[in-house]
């Protein structure tokens, strides 16, 4: 086993303006034999962040969080936690003090209430049995809403109701920030509303969150920030907003199939003549469940999406109306298989029949492979790729 005393002094990393690094890794490498689990991790986790660490089973995020809680040594690289040198057994040990955190699924009594497992907790973690202590425990109960539900015993609680006890023991120290992973594994549909709904909450009260998952269309929904991982590797980080601004665009739906060329004509000369915001088109499928215009296809403006209406101004101009214009917006699943080479044509291309041509074009405008723009406009800070 490495010693941690043996890695080098962290770099400190340079924050955003305004904005404190609470946690940073470099070359953050884990291998366990030849198995290379966590290869050359860079991060930046800033104070207020609702950080997703993403990617697929086996991509190295559980390893991740177990280096960070000192519960597993690095074999390489540097890790930093509020600006302590986290390979300092002194400076570690303090650090870890303001986090609270659950590693993997929590495990608790079940003949035990929750607020029983709860004074168990602090009892292994050296506090007295006190009226302060209790009191403790009885906000946090309030805070993951298990107040009503604190004389129950831990077997009768639901899959949503057993996670919430487990960030409740997490929130005990009132910790700065809270480590979770895979808050939602195994969880039904209304599990995952109920913690998604309470790292909210956490979030909206001062708390910084870092979370692992594998739900990425999950996480979405309640982290400002992510790093994306594959095998160990990190692919992506950035704000959500920015990862995705690259596959956002303007949907164009025509009643008359043959305004589709037409319109998607017009769009091409207005991105080739300079106008800067118009950056391109392509012919889309709509997605399952949505409206299926005559002919198949959609047409898909590489626009930013707030300005649709002048969108639909310039085709007017030309006297052709779209029966339905609206918003398209990426989603991290998407993103993440653009980028990393999985996202081909649906299969249901080809069922459609072939791509219009674009007027005055000789070749039909069919999507091109995802990957290429994800791999053209990508946002990486901290990691080495």
């Amino acid at each position: 086993m490495e010693s941690m005393a043996m890695m080098a002094a962290p770099q400190p990393a340079v924050p955003a303006p305004g904005r404190e690094i609470i946690l940073g890794t470099r070359g953050l490498t884990k291998r366990y034999g030849r198995r290379l689990a966590v290869d050359q991790l860079g991060l930046e986790v800033f104070r207020g962040d609702v950080f997703g660490l993403l990617g697929p089973n086996g991509s190295g995020k559980t390893t991740t969080l177990r280096m960070l809680l000192g519960l597993v040594w690095p074999t390489a690289g540097t890790m930093s936690l509020f600006g302590r040198d986290m390979s300092a057994p002194l400076e570690r040990r303090a650090a870890l003090k303001r986090v609270g955190a659950i590693a993997e699924q929590p495990a608790f009594y079940p003949y035990l209430s929750g607020r029983e497992n709860l004074l168990g907790v602090a009892t292994f973690s050296g506090w007295p049995d006190t009226a302060a202590t209790r009191a403790r425990v009885d906000v946090v109960l309030e805070q993951v809403g298990l107040a009503t539900r604190a004389k129950d015993a831990y077997k009768k609680y639901s899959l949503g109701m057993k996670q919430r006890l487990g960030i409740a023991a997490a929130l005990l120290t009132n910790p700065e920030l809270i480590i979770l992973d895979e808050p939602t594994n195994g969880l039904d549909p209304a599990g995952m509303v109920e913690v998604r709904a309470l790292i909210g909450q956490l979030a909206r009260g001062g708390a910084t969150v870092l979370l692992s998952s594998h739900l990425l269309h999950e996480v979405q929904q309640v982290c400002t920030r992510v790093a994306i991982l594959k095998e160990g590797r990190l692919l992506a980080q950035g704000a959500v907003a920015d990862l995705l601004s690259s596959s956002s665009g303007i949907l164009l739906a025509f009643a008359d199939p043959e305004q589709l060329p037409k319109a998607a004509g017009i769009v091409l000369e207005a991105a080739g003549s300079g106008t800067g915001w118009i950056r391109g088109a392509q012919y889309v499928l709509p997605e399952p469940g949505a409206w299926t215009p005559p002919g198949g296809w959609l047409l898909r403006v590489d626009a930013p999406p707030e300005r649709a209406a002048e969108v639909n101004a310039l085709l007017g101009g030309h006297g052709i109306y779209a029966a339905e214009v609206r918003r398209f917006e990426g989603n991290l699943e998407q993103y993440f298989l653009a980028l990393t080479g999985q996202a081909g044509p649906p299969a249901a291309y080809g069922q459609q029949g072939q791509a219009p041509m674009a007027q005055g074009y000789g070749q039909p405008m069919m999507a091109p492979h995802a990957a290429q723009s994800a791999q053209a406009a990508r946002p990486t800070t901290g990691g080495q790729q």
